[in-house]
């Protein structure tokens, strides 16, 4: 017989592992959102298949002035600042995007310093791959945090794959060495505020960077490492699933100890139109990472959430007082870091189904 346990948030969280020894019990990481969609003409835009998959959900500009705690408390971002306090962003970066198999290292073609000249220069104006919609959109400068990088064949269907046929996503040594070149070269030529950026490598496999000597040389002459959990396709359900917390704990638990950067890439997140779907498993699953070991409170220890629809979810963008939408979540999660106990903390769960 399977049963149902249902469990008060705030239990839940009294189970989770406290910090990593050496780091001080207040402290914490970043909470990051990527803004997709942002507006309704994003969201309108046709992608791959001729369909808009990110309408019918809200979008952030249409919702400005309904999330006043998120937009005040997030920490990073991926898409126009708009209403955000904070000036500080990310963004994905695929080596293929710049249009070849190795890194384009002119920095007055590279397709990578031109992002990054646009979000000095005037803030992004999308959270999307290369070509994105062009309507004006309220922006303004920020600064390029974190580089969230790879090599991404499978997707772009254009390039290499990486070295190892484990995770094909992990860079090359010379990809590194042409990327820390690249921006010297920029900044030395005016283009670039900084002579460095902080490289975040993607990995595809959870753990494989971690336990392989060949790749964690690579991960070390990098700045951290970010790994994608989705609750779609092969990572659902998550006790069988590719983002089993085991694996991805001893990642994490490996780079941390390295002295880098983890970013926990959320989402995308199942919902009432998916299959096995109950209500507030997405914050269930990061309680499962945390009882798992995977550090909630650690100054290094980021999680970032990459919501939008996927295969007919349509979780709502907003607003933060909807507990069941994405910036629902994003307010739940910066007070889970932070320790700080709201109106949220009083919302049941649903634990994970055992045998």
């Amino acid at each position: 017989m399977k049963s149902t346990k249902v469990l008060p948030l705030l239990l839940l969280a009294s189970l989770a592992p406290m910090a990593l020894a050496g780091e001080a019990p207040d402290s914490h990481g970043l909470v990051g959102l990527r803004l997709l969609p942002h507006d309704a003409e994003q969201a309108a835009q046709k992608v791959r298949g001729g369909e808009s998959r990110l309408a019918g959900i809200g979008n952030y500009a249409d919702l400005e002035g309904q999330y006043p705690f998120v937009a005040e408390n997030v920490d990073v971002i991926w898409g126009p600042r708009g209403g955000f306090k904070t000036g500080k962003s990310f963004f994905e970066w695929y080596v293929e995007l710049d249009g070849g198999d190795e890194v384009n290292t002119d920095p007055h073609t590279s397709k990578l310093v031109q992002w990054i000249r646009r979000a000095e220069q005037s803030g992004f104006t999308h959270a999307l791959h290369s070509a994105g919609p062009t309507n004006a959109v309220k922006t303004s400068p920020q600064a390029v945090d974190y580089i969230l990088i790879c090599r991404e064949t499978r997707l772009t269907r254009q390039g290499k794959p990486g070295p190892f046929k484990e995770d094909y996503r992990i860079l090359y040594p010379e990809d590194v060495t042409a990327l820390r070149k690249l921006f010297r070269e920029a900044h030395a030529a005016g283009l670039l505020k900084h002579d460095n950026y902080k490289l975040i490598q993607m990995v595809e496999h959870p753990s494989f960077f971690a336990e392989t000597p060949e790749a964690q040389k690579i991960i070390r002459s990098m700045d951290g490492v970010v790994y994608e959990a989705h609750q779609m396709n092969r990572h659902w359900p998550l006790k069988t699933g590719w983002s089993r917390p085991g694996p991805v704990v001893r990642g994490a638990q490996w780079t941390l100890d390295q002295g880098m950067d983890y970013i926990f890439y959320y989402g995308p997140f199942r919902f009432r139109e998916n299959e096995g779907y109950r209500e507030f498993v997405e914050r269930e699953w990061l309680q499962e990472f945390w009882q798992a070991g995977l550090p909630k409170r650690h100054a290094k220890m980021h999680y970032f959430l990459n919501a939008f629809p996927h295969e007919g979810s349509k979780r709502p963008v907003g607003p933060e007082s909807d507990p069941h939408s994405n910036l629902g979540l994003t307010k739940w999660l910066i007070g889970e870091l932070r320790g700080e106990k709201s109106e949220a903390d009083t919302t049941s769960i649903s634990s994970p189904e055992t045998e």
